[in-house]
């Protein structure tokens, strides 16, 4: 019998394997977390708008704007962390594996892109000098 098929009979509630993507392990334990709240929404509210980071959409009033993958892991890091300033070494840390070679200019450039999508959906992304940046959601 596999190592899998024993942690997973002697209760654990997931398995996964090495290498794995660290926003792969993070969406599992969120899956859990939501399994233990008796919860199988993904939603998040921000504001009037509703963010679905499984479709990749987020709903404001008649508006659906369909996201792109960084910009559905990058606005999900901000609206897990609603009003929590965050560093770029943070975005970068949850955004891309820890082999990735990227600067924290390739930082700035998501944060910029995504800002134009969401910018009148009542959802903004402030940067706060010298510390990184936060994410407001308009009531």
């Amino acid at each position: 019998m596999s190592d899998r098929v024993v942690a997973l009979d002697h209760g654990a509630d997931d398995y996964l394997t090495k290498p794995f993507d660290f926003a792969e392990l993070e969406a599992r334990c969120r899956a859990v977390l939501r399994r233990r709240r008796g919860s199988a929404r993904n939603e998040i509210a921000l504001g009037n708008c509703i963010f679905d980071p499984v479709a990749g959409t987020l709903h404001c009033g008649p508006k659906t704007l369909e996201l792109r993958s960084r910009e559905i892991r990058l606005l999900e890091v901000f609206a897990r962390h609603p009003g929590q300033i965050l560093s770029k070494a943070q975005l970068m840390d949850r955004l891309f594996s820890h082999d990735a070679e990227v600067t924290e200019n390739a930082i700035e450039v998501y944060v910029g892109r995504l800002r134009r999508r969401i910018g009148d959906m009542g959802v903004r992304i402030d940067t706060v000098r010298g510390l990184g940046y936060r994410m407001e959601a308009g009531g």
